[in-house]
């Protein structure tokens, strides 16, 4: 009865973990963690896993699955990406922001130049 208990103890602990780490490094990074007020969390894990890869030259994600396992998530990522789905879209979208940055930039350098020193 006693393992019971902490075996559902344990699953309640652990549950939030890997359903963390999973969004986390599945798809969307630590923007949804700073979004949904766990910033420190985030920053955290973020930088551990920035630590992991440096030091092994592994991300977390590689050291839990095979390559069979990483081959059908690279290709499930791929299947979701709207990029790979339809490229003219991206490419427009990645035109316009260059055109919006580019006027942001020239405001900018007007604004300086203009500025009293």
């Amino acid at each position: 009865m006693r393992k019971i208990f902490v075996l559902i103890f344990c699953g309640f602990l652990l549950s939030g973990c890997y359903a963390s780490s999973l969004t986390y490094v599945g798809t969307v990074g630590t923007g949804a963690g700073i979004v949904s007020g766990k910033s420190a969390q985030s920053i955290a894990t973020q930088t551990a896993s920035m630590a992991i890869k440096q030091k092994t030259g592994k991300s977390p994600l590689e050291h839990m699955l095979n390559q069979e396992q990483i081959k059908t998530y690279e290709k499930t990522k791929a299947k979701l990406n709207p990029c790979e789905q339809t490229p003219e879209l991206c490419s427009k979208i990645n035109l316009r922001v260059a055109v919006i940055n580019n006027i942001l930039e020239k405001n900018g350098l007007e604004k300086n130049l203009k500025a009293p020193k």
